[in-house]
């Protein structure tokens, strides 16, 4: 006989349009965290998929996931998760039900809503990452600061909260004019692939991606190299994928929107907090200088707010420890 437990099983019906913003990302997103993490995900096949960017099309193929075309009789063992809620589905009983709500500023005086952690990109994630990670945080440290990613148009964005933020063209344009001799902009492939041989401790490596292209089979690897990253603000929000995918791996990020992380990231605990361009360079020179005790140090907090706070696992246990039946999850959204 047969008495393995069953997987958990997540029913998911979306009805409006927000959910299918950002080239599919965000409906690839939620539905991978409950993939990778052992449920089975049915999917209601309410959604035009070819009209859907890249990462909207890869949710048909989802591991875990099947497309279904009713609601299942039995729910009572089922999560429900949706935007709005279905008339088809209001009357059914349901384990947990998990509403999908963007606008984070909103005050929320009855329901004290849970905010998924913002993920790694959807080509890095998998259910294998956990081990990917832990491998990696174990590789030498080759360089003290880095940066890889695309900087063309960055030159003002729409941040306003708590204040105006100082843009990416801006924060990496200052480093490369007065930070000097300490600074590498690698500007070619040869000196790309040579970069992770070498020892660039002393240093702040630059790399912009829209020259120069970054395999993603190569990037965790790459990031799990540096102690530091520069984590500077995207142009609708602050938050990107990098910041989430070195924090993964235990590079301390250097940035300037620490409160848009739930909890508040911490100058010198677990991120280098940076303010204007004066302050950005002080804060660059103070970390070619600092000891490795202390780095050491700041990679074990990194790591551990990880764990706590980013990881998808974490999530699942945040939703499942709930009490209450209804549950609100927040996400992170360009429109933010």
């Amino acid at each position: 006989m047969n008495t393995e437990p069953k997987p958990p099983v997540v029913f998911a019906k979306f009805t409006d349009k927000a959910i299918l913003d950002e080239m599919g990302r965000l409906l690839y997103s939620i539905l991978n965290i409950f993939a990778i993490n052992g449920y089975q995900v049915k999917l209601f096949d309410n959604i035009n998929f070819s009209e859907l960017d890249k990462y909207g099309q890869l949710v048909p193929s989802m591991s875990n996931l099947t497309l279904v075309d009713t609601v299942p009789e039995n729910t009572s063992h089922m999560l429900y998760l949706f935007d709005r809620e279905d008339k088809s589905c209001s009357s059914h009983q349901w384990r947990k039900r998990i509403q999908i709500k963007f606008d984070i500023f909103s005050p929320y005086r009855i329901t004290d809503p849970l905010f998924m952690p913002y993920p790694v990109h959807p080509l890095l994630s998998g259910a294998d990452l956990p081990a990917r990670l832990e491998k990696l945080r174990k590789n030498e440290k080759r360089l003290r600061i880095f940066f890889s990613g695309d900087i063309k148009g960055y030159t003002k964005n729409r941040i306003r909260y708590p204040n105006t933020k100082l843009p990416r063209l801006e924060v990496i344009g200052t480093i490369l004019e007065q930070l000097g001799e300490k600074t590498i902009h690698v500007q070619d492939e040869t000196a790309l692939k040579r970069l992770f041989g070498g020892d660039f401790i002393n240093s702040c490596v630059i790399v912009d991606t829209s020259r120069l292209w970054v395999d993603p089979k190569d990037w965790l690897p790459d990031l799990s190299k540096t102690d530091f990253f520069i984590c500077p603000p995207g142009y609708c929000m602050p938050m990107c994928h990098n910041v989430i995918e070195a924090m993964a791996v235990g590079a301390i990020p250097i940035i300037n929107y620490p409160e848009w992380f739930n909890p508040t990231l911490r100058h010198m605990e677990n991120c280098i907090v940076f303010e204007d361009k004066k302050d950005l360079i002080k804060k660059i020179e103070d970390i070619l200088g600092m000891s490795q005790q202390k780095v050491s140090e700041m990679r074990g907090k990194v790591i551990d707010y990880y764990e706590n706070h980013l990881s998808s696992r974490k999530f699942i246990s945040d939703i499942e420890s709930r009490g209450e039946n209804k549950i609100t999850v927040l996400m992170i959204t360009d429109k933010n």
